[in-house]
């Protein structure tokens, strides 16, 4: 009984901790906003102005770039 306990609480303790992970996240998430974009084969990549620093994202080439994103 004393095992069946002692896994439970390390179950708990470690979903408790991969939801704590993806809360934190995304209060600290940043929009990013669109800076250009360019294709490379069947590819577009989308730059993205994120509080100074630049992302890219890669999307399809018929695809359109987001005018935000959330980094």
């Amino acid at each position: 009984m004393k095992k069946n306990m002692a896994t439970l609480i390390v179950f708990v303790t470690l979903v408790s901790a991969i939801l704590a992970g993806y809360l934190i996240k995304d209060a600290y998430a940043v929009t990013c906003f669109k800076k250009g974009e360019y294709t490379s084969g069947l590819n577009k990549i989308c730059i993205y102005n994120c509080v100074g620093s630049d992302v890219a994202i890669t999307i399809g080439a018929a695809q359109i770039c987001p005018i935000t994103i959330n980094n």
